[in-house]
């Protein structure tokens, strides 16, 4: 069994065995290999898939948090996030949106509606790390050890999150879990989303590692391959990634080279920080489609994840605002469905603009005041000749 994992020291961010040598990753390999060959990238219809998160902790997720890092993962799937406008130019034209978007699961196993969020308190500080010394089991995937169980595997995907000791995150490669029920991602709470306790770790407090993790769950390796020291013969196995001695750190600028070739340190495989990450490449894309033809075909076989149109007024009215006073970030959601494109600002009591953008049909909208100082602020939204204002404090 093989597990990725990302860790907070910078000496040793990665945790599992370089795949090369591994049986079942060289018939994974083999066969994406093939099924790519017949099966060319193309335009294709975009894939819906529905994921549930199991928050296993001592301190709870907001709702707002959770739907955020969604959207967070949506956008960068799509080749939108928020880094994307710093991909430096001779690496746009390798950039693909990946053609897969998530959802909160809106109905159970059993059939019965569902938010696509459970929540267990537990008293126990690093759950998301540790293993029962009698079964060899994570305790966070099992009630019977204090976490929960996920739902059936070929139907969602399961994220799990709570407290990891020195990790950021890890999941399962394609048909290497040791166990069925591990089969997912478990993300470290404090590095869900960029609200709540995410927002306090800047370096990786923008919700991308959970796309990193993704990434790995669809069957992509590290941009340079495995390990952390310097070759030039280890591969990613993608033939579109350009060639990388190792893993980047921080957030480099310019061009940085290495193996005689210009490194694609933006790339979301990569160990920079979320201030940097930004795209996947056609390949990635391509081996991504493969994995969930390959493992995963009954995942995208969903329609829950439409988003239903509503009317304006009506929407903003059931609009949630749920405000992170530490970080002064806000997010806005209404899981019942969007209106459409939506125009946003935020003013100041005496008129100054502090903060204009265009929120689309995500589920829910992030508002970063945190260079803004300390008083009323009126947020506005239009849509059209449609236009709705609402007061907000930020201390």
């Amino acid at each position: 069994m093989l597990y990725t994992c990302i860790l907070h020291a910078q000496q040793s961010r990665c945790g599992f065995p370089d795949p090369s040598s591994n049986i079942h990753y060289q018939e994974f390999l083999q066969a994406a290999q093939s099924l790519e060959a017949k099966n060319p990238l193309h335009t294709r219809d975009i894939r819906f898939i529905p994921v549930v998160i199991h928050v296993v902790a001592r301190d709870p997720v907001s709702q707002a948090q959770a739907l955020q890092q969604i959207d967070v993962l949506n956008n960068d799937f799509a080749a939108q996030g928020d880094n994307i406008g710093k991909l430096l130019d001779e690496f746009k034209p390798l950039t693909a949106a990946a053609d897969i978007h998530f959802c909160l699961a809106s109905t159970d196993p059993n059939g019965q509606s569902t938010s696509g969020i459970t929540f267990t308190t537990t008293t126990e500080e690093f759950i998301g790390t540790e293993i029962d010394g009698a079964t060899g089991r994570r305790k966070i995937q099992y009630d019977v050890l204090g976490g929960k169980d996920g739902w059936d595997a070929s139907r969602y995907i399961n994220i799990w999150v709570g407290e990891c000791l020195d990790i950021l995150g890890f999941t399962t490669l394609p048909g290497q879990a040791n166990f069925e029920e591990e089969i997912g991602i478990i993300i470290d709470i404090h590095h869900f989303g960029s609200i709540g306790d995410a927002g306090y770790y800047n370096v990786y407090g923008r919700g991308h590692t959970l796309t990193h993790e993704m990434g790995h769950f669809f069957g992509l390796k590290h941009i340079w391959g495995e390990g952390t020291g310097e070759d030039c013969n280890d591969s990613d196995d993608i033939d579109d990634t350009p060639n990388a001695a190792g893993p980047y750190y921080g957030c480099p600028e310019g061009e940085q080279t290495s193996c005689e070739i210009h490194n694609m340190y933006q790339n979301f495989m990569d160990f920079t920080d979320d201030r940097c990450l930004a795209a996947f490449t056609h390949g990635q894309v391509a081996r991504m489609h493969s994995t969930l033809d390959l493992y995963y075909p009954d995942l995208a076989n969903t329609t829950t994840c439409t988003v239903i149109p509503v009317d304006f007024d009506d929407w903003f009215d059931h609009l949630t605002w749920s405000t992170d006073q530490a970080n002064h970030k806000i997010v806005i959601y209404n899981p019942e469905g969007s209106p459409g494109a939506k125009h946003v600002r935020v003013f100041s009591v005496d008129g100054k603009l502090y903060y204009e953008r265009t929120w689309n049909d995500e589920i829910s909208f992030l508002i970063d005041l945190q260079n803004a100082a300390a008083g009323v602020y009126v947020v506005n939204i239009t849509m059209g000749d449609e236009c709705r204002s609402r007061k907000i404090a930020m201390y």
